[in-house]
């Protein structure tokens, strides 16, 4: 039981900040000849998905997708799903946490509007984790015991998705930190620690140096996070 708790808070920890708003349903449809995936990563959902996929005579080629993220192994799923089917990935809005990891990566070709955000905020192979405030206190309530047990299954929960995460990645053939750079000490100081960031993106020659690639922009160029939000992603360049 205690490692099925500490398992949600791992989900939640790697979820989008955006994410913590009302949950909502993702939808799966065929518009126009491609797919779409619109929502967090869902187990449903990518049972939809592929079942839409199977069930028609002339194949999609393309898997449009706007999601805040979410569980990272359905991320993962659905991530290899795309890169085994040669699909290619758009995105004209957002494509977070989760689905920036693992999907955004496996598509053969990506394409992106102008203004659309490929976020990023962490993985599990960084090992970092930190509560928000209600979760911390939650956890300060618990007897040491148990509060010792609690984290020790986070941190064993973290370890095997971690490993999951990198093998994942090398099998794309990008650089294992994609998920994690921006969690080094120097981004987080420099950038990170300013409350309205939610998170870091990259330029497309930044992209490149992790061997993610084939990507192209609809009326160029590209300025992530254009469209002015209270909270934003900023671009760091990896070395």
């Amino acid at each position: 039981m205690m490692r099925h708790a500490a398992f949600l808070v791992l989900l939640s920890l790697l979820a989008s900040p955006h994410a913590r708003s009302a949950p909502e349903t993702t939808q799966v449809f065929l518009d126009n000849g491609e797919l779409n995936y619109v929502g967090g990563m869902d187990a449903d959902a990518n049972k939809r998905l592929f079942a839409l996929y199977d069930s028609l005579a002339i194949k999609p080629t393309v898997l449009s997708i706007r999601s805040k993220g979410g569980e990272p192994n359905l991320g993962m799923a659905l991530g290899r799903w795309v890169r085994e089917r040669q699909l290619d990935i758009k995105v004209l809005e957002f494509c977070l946490s989760s689905c920036a990891n693992y999907v955004f990566p496996a598509g053969r070709q990506k394409v992106v509007s102008n203004f659309a955000v490929i976020g990023y905020h962490g993985g599990t192979s960084s090992g970092q984790y930190q509560f928000d405030p209600d979760m911390q206190k939650m956890v300060d309530a618990m007897p040491p015991a148990q509060r010792k047990s609690f984290v020790d299954d986070l941190e064993h929960s973290m370890k095997a998705t971690g490993e999951k995460e990198v093998a994942y990645l090398r099998w794309l053939g990008v650089r294992e930190d994609l998920a994690t750079l921006g969690q080094q000490e120097r981004y987080q100081a420099r950038y990170l620690a300013d409350p309205n960031v939610l998170g870091w993106t990259y330029s497309l020659d930044g992209f490149a140096r992790f061997n993610v690639r084939n990507i192209s922009v609809i009326n160029p160029p590209w300025k992530p996070d254009g469209i002015k939000r209270a909270r934003s992603f900023v671009v760091i360049e990896p070395d």
